[in-house]
C-alpha cells in the first residue's frame, strides 16, 4: 500500500514528464516554419501590337539591307505571354487529434510550464493539461477552456489556487503568443459546465479548471483570464480542431488573416446576451468595438452545447478492462514471489532470493500499480 501511494505521488509524475518531453518536441516541429516552394518565372516574349479592325497602320520594324538602305517590314502577329511571378505553396496545417500537442501554457508567478493536449479524456489528462474540444482554441475569440490535474500525473494545476487577479498566463500556439491576465477565481460545483462556455464571442478569454479541494473531486476551481491585446499577437476567429469555424460564422470562414483584437468589430452573429454573468474586464485591457448583432441561425434561446464528459467526475472502476490487466500482472507477480521463496529455501538465505527477485518484482509491481490506478477515480 505504501508503494502504491509512492506510485501515485511520483510514479505517475514520471510518466507525465516523459510524455511532456515528447509532446514538447512534437509541438516544436509543428511550430517550425512551413517549407515553401518557389516556381521559377516563365520566360516572356517581346510584346507586339496586334492589328486592329479600325484600319490603323500596323507597327513596323526598321531594318537595313546589305547596301545599308533602310527597308520596312510589317510585323507578324505573335501571341503575347505575360510574365508570371514567383508563387508560394504553403503546406496546410494538419488537424489536431486527441492527445496531440496543442499549445504551451506558462504561469510565471507559480513557475509552471506545460504542453496542452487536445481533449480532456482520462488518457489525455494523463499526458498534461487538456483543452475542451468544444471551446475555441487559445488565441481565438471566445472562451478557450483548459483542464488539468492538481494531484498526480505531474500535477500541472497543483498551485492554481495561488494565482491572484492580475497574474499573467501565457499561451503559445502555432498562431502566435498570447498573454492573458487573471480576472477572477472562484469555486463551483462539477455540474456548473457553463463556466467554460463562451459568453461573448467578441472577446478572447481563457478559463482554467481543476478539482477542488486537492485530493477530491467534490468541487471545481475556476480561473478566468482576459486577453491583453497589447502583449499578444493578432487574434483569430474561433475554429475547431479541423480549422472549421466553430460558430458557423461566415466572417470566420472568409477571413484568412487574424485581426488585431484592439480594432476588431464583433462578428455578425455575436451573441452578447446570456444568463451567465460576465467576468469584469480588467481596466488595462484595450476596449473592443462591438456590433451587437445576432445571426438568424443563432438566437439567444439557443441551448448551450452538450457538455463533454468531465474526466474528473468519473468514479471507481470507470475502466472495467483494467480488471483483467490487474489479474494478469498480479498473477505474474505471485509466480515471481513463489519462485523467490523456493530459491531462498534452497540457498537458505533470503538475501539470495531477494537479489534474484528484486528488479523483476519492482517491474511487475509497477504494472500492477498502473492498472489498479485505472480503477480509481481520476482525481485521486
Amino acid at each position: 500500500m505504501l508503494g502504491f501511494v509512492g506510485y501515485q505521488l511520483w510514479g505517475t509524475g514520471i510518466e507525465t514528464a516523459r510524455a511532456q518531453a515528447d509532446l514538447r518536441e512534437r509541438l516544436d516541429e509543428r511550430f517550425a516554419p512551413v517549407e515553401v516552394d518557389e516556381v521559377a518565372p516563365v520566360a516572356t516574349v517581346d510584346e507586339t501590337v496586334v492589328p486592329t479592325s479600325t484600319g490603323a497602320p500596323t507597327p513596323t520594324s526598321i531594318t537595313q539591307d546589305i547596301t545599308g538602305a533602310e527597308t520596312s517590314t510589317t510585323s507578324t502577329e505573335v501571341p503575347v505571354t505575360a510574365a508570371v511571378g514567383p508563387s508560394v505553396t504553403v503546406t496546410p496545417v494538419e488537424p489536431f487529434l486527441p492527445g496531440d500537442p496543442l499549445a504551451r501554457l506558462e504561469m510565471p508567478t507559480i513557475g509552471t510550464d506545460h504542453i496542452v493536449v487536445a481533449g480532456i479524456g482520462v488518457e489525455e489528462l494523463r499526458l498534461g493539461p487538456g483543452h475542451f474540444p468544444d471551446t475555441p482554441l487559445p488565441g481565438q475569440f471566445g472562451n478557450a477552456a483548459i483542464a488539468g490535474h492538481r494531484t498526480t500525473y505531474g500535477q500541472p494545476f497543483h498551485d492554481v489556487d495561488q494565482l491572484v487577479v492580475g497574474d499573467d498566463i501565457v499561451v503559445t500556439t502555432d498562431q502566435g503568443r498570447f498573454t492573458y491576465v487573471v480576472s477572477d477565481i472562484n469555486i463551483v460545483l462539477p455540474s456548473d459546465y457553463q463556466v467554460v462556455s463562451t459568453v461573448d464571442r467578441s472577446r478572447a478569454t481563457l478559463t482554467l479548471t481543476s478539482c477542488h479541494p486537492k485530493w477530491s473531486a467534490a468541487q471545481r476551481i475556476i480561473v478566468h483570464a482576459e486577453l491583453d491585446p497589447e502583449r499578444s499577437d493578432a487574434v483569430g476567429f474561433a475554429t475547431d480542431y479541423r480549422g472549421t469555424a466553430l460558430w458557423g460564422d461566415p466572417v470566420a470562414v472568409a477571413s484568412e488573416e487574424p485581426v488585431p483584437v484592439a480594432s476588431i468589430t464583433a462578428p455578425a452573429n455575436a451573441n452578447p446576451t446570456s444568463n451567465i454573468a460576465t467576468s469584469t474586464t480588467l481596466a488595462s485591457a484595450t476596449p473592443i468595438s462591438t456590433t451587437p448583432a445576432v445571426a438568424p441561425s443563432i438566437s439567444d434561446s439557443t441551448p448551450p452545447p452538450a457538455p463533454i464528459a468531465d474526466a474528473f467526475a468519473r468514479g471507481w472502476f470507470h475502466d472495467p478492462a483494467a480488471l483483467w490487466h490487474v489479474a494478469a500482472w498480479g498473477a505474474a507477480l505471485a509466480v515471481l514471489v513463489w519462485m523467490v521463496l523456493r530459491i531462498s529455501r534452497r540457498r537458505r538465505s533470503h538475501l539470495v532470493g531477494l537479489a534474484y527477485g528484486l528488479i523483476p518484482g519492482l517491474v511487475l509491481l509497477y504494472f500492477v500499480y498502473e492498472n489498479v490506478n485505472r480503477l480509481l477515480p481520476p482525481d485521486l
